[in-house]
């Protein structure tokens, strides 16, 4: 009887430890079977539409390809400025650097941000009327804008005319207040910031639509410069030291007004993230690295928007994605481009 109890206890104690063994094994097995849960990638969104196409693409590519969520984050570009280097948002896919200058300088140079590469070869940025205006009336450049400040009667104080800016928050705006006062329009015209770049955008094309004179700010890549004849006025040329001056007085108010201005320079648009991103996620910064839209695809991609009525900028990235396969390939790693691939085919026509 005695032999049979030991017996027992022996073999629980055997069991025991067989099933310790076991379940350690498996525990061991199913950690390293576990993919560890990748972080969020966040995106600024400064509210324009070849920064939402580039957000939707990017987004797209690093969710599908490589598996890590993502966020776009609805913000100013002041509050960019600061949440890049602190890193709140990751990356700014389309940066207009060179209106951000010295703040951008500063922080590439302390190595707080970090340039990745160039999402657009080109942002020109200018003052519009409509052509047929231009032609009717032979209105080329600031001073004709002065002499004919009458035909742009602002609604809300006829005794000046009306000049539409971008929108409260954006760099260029600021620059705009700057140029207004240097060419001595301030004098012609009030100045009036929509509340969205939508707004903007509407107020352009509104006019264009019901063939009204107007006056404003805009850029490109867009749908809007597809859609309809514009005429850009002529300014002086771009000069480095006259920019420096505006950029200076946009910093400082009591260096305002300046005494010159001058017509903005095009330079090719940076992807740049804050400085912790490559550690974080090195092959989503691999992947954008190579990222290039180029101008005539993005104002293809943007018009095709427009014209489809598209509110989902995910529709217009899945668009683009299928329209230009060779081009996006180049940006991401065979198991990456096989994963989007798998990702577009499952997604279903969009318009």
């Amino acid at each position: 009887m005695f032999s049979l109890k030991c017996h027992f206890k022996k073999y629980l104690v055997i069991l025991t430890a067989v099933i310790l063994i076991i379940s350690m094994v498996t525990g061991i097995t199913g950690c390293e079977g576990e993919e560890e849960e990748k972080p969020t990638i966040k995106f600024a969104d400064l509210q324009w539409e070849s920064m939402w196409l580039g957000n939707a693409l990017a987004q797209f590519i690093v969710e599908e390809g490589y598996g890590y969520p993502t966020e776009a984050i609805q913000m100013t570009t002041p509050v960019m400025q600061v949440s890049i280097v602190e890193g709140d948002v990751d990356i700014d896919i389309e940066g207009w650097q060179f209106n951000l200058e010295p703040w951008y300088s500063e922080h590439i140079d302390s190595g707080d941000i970090e340039e990745l590469g160039f999402i657009l070869e080109g942002g020109p940025q200018f003052w519009i009327i409509p052509q047929w205006l231009h032609e009717e009336y032979n209105i080329n450049d600031i001073e004709d804008m002065k002499e004919n400040w009458e035909l742009f009667k602002d609604p809300e104080d006829p005794s000046k005319g009306l000049f539409i800016n971008s929108i409260t928050g954006w760099m260029c705006t600021r620059i705009n207040d700057v140029r207004i006062e240097a060419y001595g329009l301030d004098e012609y015209y009030n100045v009036v910031e929509p509340g969205s770049a939508g707004a903007e955008t509407a107020a352009l094309a509104g006019a264009q639509k019901k063939h009204k004179p107007v006056f404003g700010y805009y850029w490109s890549p867009t749908a809007l410069m597809g859609m309809y004849d514009w005429y850009i006025l002529e300014e002086p040329e771009y000069d480095p030291e006259i920019f420096d001056k505006m950029i200076a007085a946009v910093e400082d108010e009591s260096l305002r007004p300046v005494d010159e201005a001058c017509a903005w320079l095009s330079q090719p648009l940076a992807i740049f993230a804050n400085k912790d991103l490559r550690a974080k996620a090195p092959d989503v910064v691999a992947m954008l690295e190579k990222m290039t839209i180029g101008l005539d695809r993005c104002n293809k991609a943007l018009a095709w928007a427009e014209e489809n009525e598209i509110q989902q900028w995910e529709k217009t990235a899945v668009w683009f994605l299928r329209e230009y396969d060779s081009v996006w390939k180049s940006w991401v790693t065979t198991d990456a481009y096989n994963k989007v691939k798998e990702a577009l085919d499952a997604y279903g026509p969009v318009p």
